[in-house]
């Protein structure tokens, strides 16, 4: 349960080298930056931190761009392989690759628009081909309006509803749902005609100016015009691949140039200067501090010290957790917590063994607990990804307590011969049968964790030098003597008639460290300080003192009782899962045998989908409520190494 040791390391160095350096920065992967600021504003240095335009932003939007046009997928390069020093050059080029692209696109996009148009007018035109007259003579009449579309089958007999009206209709094709045609109208009855067909829901279809002629001849003349301009569009998607190919190498070496620049001037705004000089913190992990000063060696100009992280006391160093192999993957849910202080404790061993445990303990099948493992193993290696990790442990876990109870896919007696091997007189545990001791070895389980809980509080409060928090809390070496005293007195007692509460035991282990938590303050602000800070006391008052702590200390007994008897929920979906389990079995021997395999089937996927998510639940709420909330304080800020990230997202 380590967290990295950290050095602070403050490097100094000319104006000139400040690029370079905040590269090298980069580079080393192991440098986590600080707001200089912080270390340089005591004392009139007249340090300032740079606020400046970025000049590399403006530029590579454009080369981001670009790239999205041609549909280039940058790819990770070695930033010392690239050759390309001039900026300006870079700029000139990604403007001159980008108006020939423009000049492409913009043919490419008139011409799709006029293929899009032309196989439109195609369509309404494969519907007029009976229509043997021209579209100019017809729409070149001056004194009447005629008006082509479709007309819906059944609104074709209502215009004889309309026989008076100055129009006729001439139909040219008959479809199953619509009647192709025309209709003609003088102009001065155009208005009254077009309301009484457009209630008749006539769709008025326009033809194009650019149809000339019959409908046969403009339905030739327009498959040709449009055979000529998709060849040209060919052609043109031709050039911009080419543009592509010519220029794809180079972009993607300006790419990761460009980035390289545009974040590591970003950094500056971290960096503090005065008189043509700059100064840079931060924080790199001990095991890398003497690779990281060996990439300065060649700076005369740069100075780099690196000093005892707590130096400044303005700059909290951050937070590295070390992991072993079993722990690692249940990082991620530690973090969902919150990170502790540097000078924390990492909880992630003993939160990866907890939750292994208390997952297998209320979930415990060989059968679906091998179905984990096997679920784990497939995302860690397909999907790479830590929950993977977490679901492989807590198979292995299952698998063990599933031995333990006998339970094979819900099969009780399937172990029975490997029990018999093995010299048992049966299974270790009979779930059914032995269900107080279940119920009360899951709260003696918790009362187990609960203690070592306030033990990792007990250290973490004397490596912090808080004594409130060490020995007078709750969670402190009193609060561990009360609940402690309580609970064996109580075992003891309940399970052993073993009468433990005389007079002194109470005075001395259950009313003294009540005492004692009840003035908590005052006596740690002694021990501390070799005084009470009576005054204080004297201006909140006594009686609100009084109160405050009764209530306070009222509140503690109470979460010893609760988070203790919260772990009677393990027990609980112990019985749980073998109680579905059992019903799942019940099912299947009641219906025909070739049934029988399905509802074995069915109800094992059902019961390891809702009850392996509840259980997961439930395992992370006990540590996060009744373990984590007695010692663990999630205030660190996470080690971030500054690095150039080679994606195209950009602010």
């Amino acid at each position: 349960m380590a967290i990295e040791k950290m050095l602070l390391v403050n490097i100094a160095g000319l104006m000139k080298n400040l690029d370079e350096v905040l590269l090298k920065c980069c580079q080393s992967k192991c440098f986590h930056m600080e707001l200089a600021v912080h270390s340089t504003n005591q004392g009139g240095t007249g340090f300032e931190l740079l606020n400046e335009d970025n000049p590399y932003s403006v530029i590579l939007r454009k080369l981001i761009n670009l790239g999205q046009n041609l549909k280039i997928d940058f790819k990770k390069l070695d930033y010392s392989e690239i050759h390309i020093n001039d900026v300006t050059d870079i700029d000139t080029k990604i403007t001159d690759i980008q108006r020939k692209y423009n000049e492409y696109n913009a043919g490419l996009q008139n011409l799709n628009m006029d293929i899009s148009e032309q196989s439109q007018a195609i369509t309404q035109l494969t519907h007029m081909a009976n229509l043997n007259t021209n579209f100019e003579r017809l729409f070149a009449c001056e004194h009447v309006k005629v008006r082509v579309g479709k007309l819906p089958v059944d609104s074709y007999p209502k215009l004889s509803y309309y026989d008076d009206k100055d129009f006729f209709f001439v139909p040219f094709e008959n479809g199953t749902s619509y009647i192709w045609g025309l209709y003609f109208a003088p102009n001065s009855s155009i208005v009254l005609v077009d309301e009484i067909f457009r209630s008749l829901y006539f769709e008025r279809v326009r033809v194009p100016d650019f149809v000339k002629g019959t409908p046969k001849t403009a339905y030739d003349e327009l498959n040709n015009a449009i055979t000529n301009e998709k060849e040209t569009t060919e052609e043109l998607l031709l050039r911009i691949e080419k543009l592509k190919a010519d220029n794809e190498e180079y972009l993607n070496q300006a790419f990761v140039k460009l980035k390289y620049l545009n974040d590591t001037f970003e950094l500056r705004r971290n960096v503090a200067a005065v008189n043509g000089k700059f100064y840079i913190t931060g924080f790199v992990p001990e095991k890398d501090s003497v690779n990281f000063d060996k990439i300065f060696d060649e700076m005369q100009t740069v100075s780099v010290v690196m000093n005892p992280p707590d130096t400044d006391s303005q700059i909290a160093p951050p937070t590295k957790l070390k992991n072993g192999f079993f722990s690692n993957p249940f990082t991620m849910l530690v973090e969902m917590y919150g990170l502790p202080s540097y000078n924390g404790i990492n909880p992630t061993a003993f939160f990866a063994l907890t939750y292994t445990l208390l997952f297998g303990l209320m979930f415990g099948d060989m059968g679906q607990g091998f179905v984990l493992l096997v679920v784990g193993l497939l995302i860690s290696k397909l999907k790479k990804n830590p929950a993977g990790g977490i679901v492989s442990r807590v198979g292995i876990s299952s698998m063990f307590f599933g031995f333990i109870y006998g339970s094979v896919f819900g099969f009780e007696d399937v172990l029975d011969p490997v029990y018999k091997v093995l010299g048992f007189g049966g299974k270790p545990l009979e779930v059914f049968k032995q269900t107080n001791f279940i119920l009360l070895g899951a709260v003696a389980l918790g009362a187990v964790l609960i203690t070592i809980s306030i033990v990792l509080n007990i250290i973490l409060g004397f490596k912090q030098k808080n004594f409130e928090k060490a020995i007078f809390g709750c969670n402190g070496l009193v609060g561990l003597t009360f609940y402690l005293s309580v609970v064996i007195g109580a075992a003891l007692q309940l399970l052993e008639g073993i009468k433990v509460f005389t007079p002194l035991y109470v005075i001395f282990l259950v009313v003294i460290p009540l005492l004692l938590m009840f003035f908590r303050t005052p006596l740690s602000n002694y021990v501390k300080y070799k005084k009470t800070h009576a005054d204080d006391e004297e201006s909140e008052g006594i009686g609100s003192f009084i109160a405050e702590n009764f209530f306070e200390l009222f509140e503690f007994m109470l979460s010893y009782v609760t988070n203790t008897m919260s772990f009677l929920r393990v027990g609980g979906f112990i019985l749980s899962h073998a109680g579905m389990m059992l019903v799942v079995m019940t099912l299947a021997e009641s219906v025909s045998k070739g049934a029988s395999p399905f509802v074995v089937i069915i109800g094992n996927a059902f019961v390891m989908a809702m009850e392996g998510m509840i259980v997961a639940i439930q395992s992370i709420r006990l540590e996060f409520y009744e373990i984590f909330s007695r010692f663990y304080e999630g205030d660190g800020k996470p080690f971030l190494p500054v690095r150039v990230n080679l994606d195209t997202d950009i602010e």
